[in-house]
């Protein structure tokens, strides 16, 4: 029904901008998914399988228009952590079993978490370590294809795991392995903005010169495929991809009686957590350029059900993902129409032409990977995120190294769990202000920042911050020694404009604190309350204590109450 709708809202004009955006997606598509599949440590047909029912059903269910649903580079590596973990490092039954359980496990919480409209969980990654998450597993992806790249055998693990071995054993580098990978590396580079800006320098168009960019991993493929064959490259050493069995995925549940659903969970729920934060991310910056809406759990509910096709077929976990639907966007697609004709293609290799990839280099397959994950490193970004936040560059940077060297769900949870404890730190320490009038006028500001008149008996203290268990002790500390400095102080004004919320523990804190100020003649009153902590506030013991206190709109009521009362006093 999403999809129908989506089509009759763009009209049968925009279809051949579909058709063009799916193939072309396809195109791109087919290589990247055998090689993803590779990453995880998975035959490559599980990597076509991935690519054919998860994104018709996505299609049919989610809410973007342009979100290319399939086989991901950082949720690969992730299922290759998993399956290693439990099942070792073969391609065993047992193994391929595990990876439609965790596509399972994936799409069943994705789906209770859409049942629950619970999408704004995620946002418990913040930005900055979803950058180092994703640049610190880049490198890690990097360093797992050496043993492609070289030719040399080394085993799966961190990044000091593979990386020294490899320059240990640099001498039995396989020349022929590396010659396939270095210049599909470098044919892959070229193939990006070098090739478009020279096209369109020689008067190609835009839009032509940007399709046969996109072209360019199918033709390496097909090109270095057709090499390795023709040199009988496989009978030099040089590893290529062998037989890959043919046909369509055909639904199975044979998985549901396999070993490893209970050991799998853990990873599964990382699975999902980063292949929604990645797919929302991507949809939801796509949807922005032509004004369009996401809805948050429809998503989830759409990858849970895609999730759960690709256990169902045979496939590993999917995601949208990002370089996939850019390159669908640019493209021209208008609706998940171009899914369904990307999806039929690659049905259309998987049923007939993988005998044509016998001879395909796992070498090409590990430079596609290499080219595709190099641009999740943002270094710029993560210079822009240490220059305006130390706090939030720490994160980002202890992110980005503890997946690397202490592996991808243990990185992940560090960044999630540093993030937090950064936000506490900081809120627990609020910025407090003492607040003048603005000669004049009926402005309040800070006392060291602007030159304002001050009532001597009166002390008037915004808090910009929430009040909660973190922080109540900093608040009432601070408080008490601003009064306690003044001896000439009768009133005590605490501006509540920027607080949303106070717990239980900050609101013991204020009763003790009125308590305390009434004890020494001090009196404490609330000013600029917002309605709905005002609301929670009426029934507790302090709002009785405050109700008959005439300082509760603002801090423009709060100094002319109290200077008339300073006034009569004096008088």
């Amino acid at each position: 029904m999403t999809l129908l709708k989506q089509m009759r809202g763009s009209g049968a004009a925009h279809l051949s901008d579909d058709v063009l955006a799916g193939v072309i997606t396809a195109i791109l598509l087919v290589p990247q998914g055998m090689a993803y599949a590779m990453l995880a440590g998975l035959p490559p047909e599980m990597g076509l399988y991935a690519s054919i029912l998860p994104p018709i059903v996505y299609a049919l269910i989610g809410s973007s228009r342009t979100l290319a649903v399939g086989p991901v580079a950082v949720a690969a590596l992730m299922v290759a952590n998993a399956l290693s973990t439990h099942f070792g490092n073969e391609s065993s039954e047992a193994a391929l079993a595990g990876a439609m359980i965790l596509a399972a496990e994936t799409g069943a919480l994705l789906l209770l978490m859409g049942i629950f409209r619970v999408g704004t969980l995620v946002s418990f990654i913040s930005h900055p370590v979803l950058s180092g998450f994703t640049s610190g597993a880049a490198l890690l992806i990097v360093s797992s294809q050496l043993k492609h790249l070289s030719g040399i055998q080394l085993e799966r693990g961190d990044l000091f795991a593979t990386v020294i071995p490899f320059f240990q054993r640099v001498g039995e580098i396989h020349v022929p392995t590396l010659l396939f990978g270095l210049i599909s590396i470098l044919l892959l580079l070229l193939a990006r903005k070098p090739m478009a800006r020279f096209l369109v320098a020689h008067g190609t168009p835009h839009s032509t010169a940007a399709i046969i960019g996109r072209m360019a991993p199918l033709v390496i493929v097909i090109g270095s495929t057709v090499v390795a064959g023709v040199s009988q490259a496989e009978g030099y050493g040089l590893s290529v991809v062998g037989a890959i069995p043919g046909g369509l995925p055909v639904p199975d549940l044979d998985f549901l009686s396999a070993e490893g659903w209970v050991a799998l969970l853990p990873s599964a729920v990382l699975i999902a957590l980063v292949g929604y934060v990645e797919s929302i991310s991507v949809a939801k910056v796509l949807a922005a350029r032509r004004r369009q809406k996401i809805d948050a759990n429809r998503e989830l509910t759409a990858l849970g059900m895609s999730n759960i096709a690709a256990a169902v077929g045979g496939a590993m976990p999917v995601a949208g993902g990002f370089s996939r639907s850019v390159v669908n966007f640019d493209a021209g697609a208008r609706t998940q129409f171009s899914a369904i004709v990307t999806a039929t293609l690659v049905a259309v290799v998987a049923a007939f032409f993988t005998d044509w990839f016998y001879y395909l280099p796992n070498a090409v397959l590990a430079a596609i990977i290499v080219v595709a994950v190099v641009q999740l490193v943002d270094i710029s970004g993560a210079v822009a995120i240490w220059r305006y936040d130390r706090a939030d560059g720490i994160a980002l940077l202890a992110t980005g190294l503890a997946v690397p060297f202490l592996g991808i769900e243990s990185g992940l949870l560090i960044g999630i769990g540093l993030s937090l404890v950064l936000y506490l730190w900081r809120t627990s320490q609020p910025h407090m202000a003492i607040l003048g009038r603005v000669p004049y006028t009926d402005h309040f500001r800070n006392v060291n920042r602007y030159r304002v008149d001050t009532l001597p008996s009166v002390l008037i203290i915004r808090v910009d911050e929430n009040l909660y268990f973190a922080n109540a002790n900093a608040v009432e500390t601070y408080l008490m020694q601003k009064v306690a400095c003044n001896e000439d102080v009768q009133d005590v004004v605490l501006l509540m404009s920027a607080v949303n919320y106070v717990d239980s523990s900050a609101l013991e804190m204020l009763e003790h604190l009125e308590m305390d100020f009434r004890a020494t003649g001090v009196s404490m009153h609330l000013a600029e309350v917002k309605g709905p902590v005002m609301d929670r506030l009426h029934h507790t013991r302090l709002g009785k204590a405050l109700a008959d206190s005439r300082i509760h709109l603002s801090a423009k009521h709060a100094w002319e109450a109290l200077g008339d009362e300073i006034h009569e006093s004096s008088n």
